[in-house]
């Protein structure tokens, strides 16, 4: 086999190893094909292998990586062979990650004056939505819901029905659901996750977002009281997906949210031990020190609950 057919070959297994939970295998193929690629001379397809193993790194919460990845291998290839349309794809996966790490600003800034531009002047209608609602999303985490709803709704929803792109439709309702729920929509809110978002992503096999989707139905049922079956979502529904994927960092999160369950329902030393033994020691680990801090947090409340003022204080 030539060396181009399999660089295209470890590309496919790669991507689809991906989608499988498979990142072992996954990370594997990519970093192969980064390797051979690299050696026949080749910088555009060294930097697409780059971008996958960056892409699966995070998958698994490694964003510091993924970051460097980005910023190194990835964005200099982009930049020395002006492909500005890869570049504009790459800084905005710089922005998913410092999004994540809570850096909306940067994030913000990076997706209204280096992505949207470049997809207008090109006229990639797809890609000038999706980054308007990621822009979205940002505008929602600083309580800038009617504008964030605007944009879901007039410049972002229409463009995906418009294409025929069930998957994005189904991403950007799901957006518009979380900003309902944020004000207090709670019933609509859980209609669209569970009838129009939900079977979209079982349809596909896109076993990732059908995992994001059954948490964001999980914290509406924390919502309105339903515990027991937010728990029994996290626990037999979401969990296994993220173990599947080795994505460390949403099983992190999600054994948080399972212990702030328990903390309600008045097991505390079931929830101190998750916070304690499942949760810092991987926000330790990935570098992630806003989500340490919040844990850290909930440790404390739970001590206070207790009676344990004075190493509560101290935690906070």
């Amino acid at each position: 086999m030539e060396n181009g057919d399999r660089s295209k070959l470890l590309w496919t297994l790669g991507k689809v190893a991906r989608r499988a939970a498979s990142p072992e295998c996954a990370l594997s193929a990519a970093r192969e094909k980064q390797d051979l690629d690299t050696r026949r001379g080749d910088q555009g397809e060294a930097a697409l292998a780059a971008g996958l193993v960056a892409d699966i790194l995070a998958d698994r919460g490694q964003l510091d990586e993924a970051l460097r990845i980005r910023r190194e291998k990835e964005l200099p290839v982009y930049e020395t062979l002006g492909d500005v349309h890869s570049r504009a794809i790459t800084l905005g996966r710089i922005a998913d990650v410092l999004t994540s790490r809570g850096q909306l600003d940067e994030a913000l800034r990076i997706r209204r004056e280096e992505e949207i531009p470049v997809y207008e002047a090109l006229g990639d209608v797809r890609s000038r939505a999706v980054t308007l609602g990621q822009i979205a999303d940002a505008l929602a985490s600083r309580g800038q819901l009617d504008e964030a709803l605007r944009i879901c709704r007039e410049e972002e929803l229409p463009v995906f029905e418009a294409l025929g792109d069930v998957r994005s439709r189904a991403v950007t309702l799901g957006r518009i659901a979380d900003i309902l729920a944020d004000r207090g929509q709670l019933d609509e809110a859980l209609r669209i996750h569970r009838e129009e978002e939900l079977p979209v992503f079982e349809a596909l096999g896109d076993i990732r977002s059908r995992a994001i989707t059954l948490g964001r139905i999980a914290d509406i049922l924390v919502d309105r009281g339903q515990l027991d079956e937010a728990l029994r979502i996290r626990r037999e529904d979401q969990l296994p997906i993220y173990e599947a994927l080795g994505d460390v960092l949403s099983r992190a999160v999600t054994l948080g949210k399972i212990a702030d369950i328990l903390a309600d329902r008045g097991q505390l030393g079931e929830a101190l031990r998750i916070y304690r033994g499942e949760e810092i020691p991987v926000y330790k680990a990935l570098g992630d020190i806003r989500s340490h801090a919040v844990t850290l947090g909930s440790i404390a409340d739970v001590l206070a609950s207790c009676g344990e003022l004075d190493e509560a204080i101290r935690i906070y």
